[in-house]
């Protein structure tokens, strides 16, 4: 049985190459492709998503040197097709291609578009990578596909097996670099059969010339494969002896690294660990698998050697070893976090952030390795976005700080091309940029847009207001006016959102006392809709919203119906009371505060929090409860978007409709 199950997988690997490159929409000229020479490849796009569009393009993936790597590839009309003029790289095996049109994508339905390529150097064989590169696109356990690209559930372990095992009798060289995943698919297919097999790999990755990958591939088919102690305690001592400070000794030390809760003592053993184990001498496969993240290092130096106030300035010491994807991360707690808080030196701050935007700007132009399967435009687009999404808005407000307002505003139209004025924060930085910079009538322009989205700031209604006065004279009209400016389609798509999100839950009664020490219940508030936001001194979304509640508090100021309460929860320690009378008296909020109860044993003030979190199965802050005449739950507003306008025409809806709620 197994005689023939391998003489027909022998057979589809030596016929693959006629299967995989023909389609009713795909073909490639010469029919017989080989590596390091020209091809002309066509695509048909009839039937297919990107059928009678105006333009297609495609992002190629290429197995190259035993790793995926993507380019973006300009296609041209040809008749009914579209063609392409490639020269495939001497070192590459396989060609996979998702065309594109816009937002359309065709990847063969998840079959994908292939191209193997034969040797041109060896008549009669696959060129290196040919036929593994086929079969770890479709192997996705092995973590070796092509991220995206088509949505496989996956070959079988022992299709993977063959695969690889053709790829190693084809090319011999491959043997070092493929007997790990080899032995795990061998493993996967055979059982314990595979065991003699196994040992034979271990040995040759073992053999006298073996370097500390080959090694420490052995080390894993023994730990975890053939699960012999003894074998692996052997290669564990080989390894050592070989490498005193190689990957075994880092693991060692890491472990050690992790198990330190003492900040001070923190700092000092990751100095030390850095000065003896270099990022840039290691093995970062080991590394992954084993957890030992340099990345981490690096921030805990940066945010804890900032916290404890070390002289030595770990971000410029090491800002340029911080790998793309722990970037986001660091910034948002080395700069973000005290930035909106307004802790620490904004100057330094500044500074940071400066070096932590030259490192992303670095990686704009470097794409990063672990993003290879992206093309070059896809990595564009992706980068754009996170930046975007993670870093342009704190660092555009300290621009602005430092008085860098031309720079600032480069930065805001740059996020803009992606948000189309779809975030009050950036609206907001921008607006000022363009007014420090005497630009009235960009920053007419953008304050219209900004409203039109309902994503404006209350600085920016000032800004509003200020220009409707000078031309008409007064502020009679100016609330008219300002609603005027707001897309009454999304103003009517809210309010159907927020009907079908109406309740009617019975809030638990409660007891908390105000600033000045009064009590207020519950019991005597029937008969008025009340609204209650719960908060904390440390919650920077929920500060963050409080511009869009001062909007709302104002409207409803001559209302004796309607009241706010400001719920100060979950706080620490014995300060709080004082922090939060200081923090609504500087930024001058006319709210009524109230402190959540801390009961005995309790380590917060959190009980009637608690109290409602469990009634309403909710968590977390800010968290807005509107609550009806009769004592009823009708709406729960949940965390803050970033429009100041935008809460407070949400709040209006809420409170209006469950003014009227029976």
């Amino acid at each position: 049985m197994i005689h023939k199950t391998l003489t027909f997988l022998l057979f589809i690997a030596l016929s693959i190459n006629g299967f995989c490159q023909r389609t009713d929409n795909f073909r490639s000229l010469p029919e017989k492709p080989y590596n390091g020479k020209a091809l002309t490849v066509f695509y048909n796009p009839s039937g297919t998503p990107l059928q009678n569009k105006e333009s297609v393009n495609a992002v190629v993936y290429k197995y190259t040197d035993y790793r995926w790597e993507a380019a973006d590839v300009k296609f041209v009309k040809a008749g009914k097709e579209w063609k392409s003029d490639l020269q495939v790289p001497i070192n590459t095996g396989i060609l996979a291609f998702k065309f594109v049109s816009g937002d359309s994508i065709d990847n063969n339905k998840d079959f994908g578009y292939f191209i193997m390529l034969n040797d041109k150097d060896r008549p009669g064989k696959m060129a290196p990578g040919g036929y593994i590169g086929w079969g770890f696109a479709r192997s996705p356990k092995y973590g070796k596909n092509i991220p995206g690209y088509i949505n496989f559930k996956g070959i079988s372990d022992t299709a993977t097996y063959h695969w690889l095992n053709q790829e190693i009798l084809n090319n011999q060289k491959s043997k070092s670099l493929l007997a790990r995943d080899y032995a795990i698919a061998l493993s996967s297919y055979m059982g314990e059969h595979a065991a003699p097999k196994l040992v034979l790999a271990t040995k040759y990755l073992t053999r006298t010339d073996a370097n500390e990958s080959e090694l420490l591939d052995a080390r894993y088919i023994s730990a975890n494969l053939i699960r012999d102690k003894n074998l692996t305690d052997s290669i564990n001592m080989v390894i050592s002896q070989k490498f005193p400070n190689g990957s075994i000794a880092r693991l060692a030390a890491f472990k050690k690294l992790s198990s330190i809760r003492d900040i001070d003592s923190l700092l000092v053993a990751s100095e030390d660990f850095l000065s003896k184990f270099p990022e840039a001498n290691t093995n970062a496969k080991f590394n992954l698998e084993n957890r030992i993240n340099y990345g981490v290092i690096y921030q805990n130096l940066m945010v804890f050697g900032r916290l404890k106030k070390r002289p030595t300035d770990y971000v410029s010491m090491y800002i340029d070893s911080l790998p793309y994807n722990m970037l986001t991360s660091v910034y948002y707690k080395l700069i973000g976090i005290p930035y909106h808080r307004k802790e620490g030196d904004l100057k330094k701050i500044a500074e940071d952030s400066d070096l932590f935007v030259k490192r992303f700007e670095y990686f704009k132009a470097n794409q990063p390795a672990s993003m290879a399967y992206l093309s070059p435009s896809e990595w564009k687009s992706e980068y754009q976005k996170t930046f975007v999404a993670t870093v342009s808005s704190d660092h555009i407000g300290l621009l602005n700080y430092q008085k860098r307002y031309q720079q600032a505003l480069q930065y805001a139209k740059e996020a803009q091309v992606i948000l189309d004025y779809n975030n009050a924060e950036i609206n907001n930085q921008q607006a000022l940029s363009l007014k420090m910079l005497g630009l009235n009538r960009d920053l007419q322009v953008l304050l219209k847009k900004s409203m039109f989205k309902n994503q404006s700031s209350t600085e920016m209604i000032a800004m509003i207001r200020e220009a409707f006065v000078k031309e008409r004279g007064s502020e009679k009209g100016f609330q008219e006016y300002l609603e005027s400016l707001k897309n009454p389609a999304d103003k009517e798509k809210e309010l159907k959102d927020i009907m079908e999100s109406m309740i009617k839950k019975e809030m638990p009664t409660w007891s908390m006392k105000d600033l000045n020490g009064k009590t207020i219940n519950s019991n005597d508030l029937k008969g008025k809709t009340v609204i209650l936001d719960f908060w904390a001194t440390w919650c920077v979304p929920c500060k963050a919203s409080f511009p869009g509640m001062k909007l709302a508090v104002e409207k409803y100021k001559n209302d004796p119906d309607v009241v706010f309460y400001f719920v100060d929860t979950e706080e620490r320690g014995d300060t709080y009371k004082t922090e939060n009378a200081k923090y609504i008296k500087d930024n001058n909020y006319p709210f009524n505060v109230l402190f959540d109860n801390r009961l005995e044993g309790m380590k917060t003030n959190s009980e009637v929090f608690n109290k409602i979190c469990k009634a309403f199965t909710i968590s977390g802050i800010p968290q807005k409860l509107i609550i009806d005449k009769n004592g009823y739950v009708r709406f729960i507003s949940v965390g803050f978007r970033g429009s100041a306008t935008g809460l407070a025409d949400e709040m209006t809806a809420l409170i209006e409709m469950t003014k009227k709620a029976e």
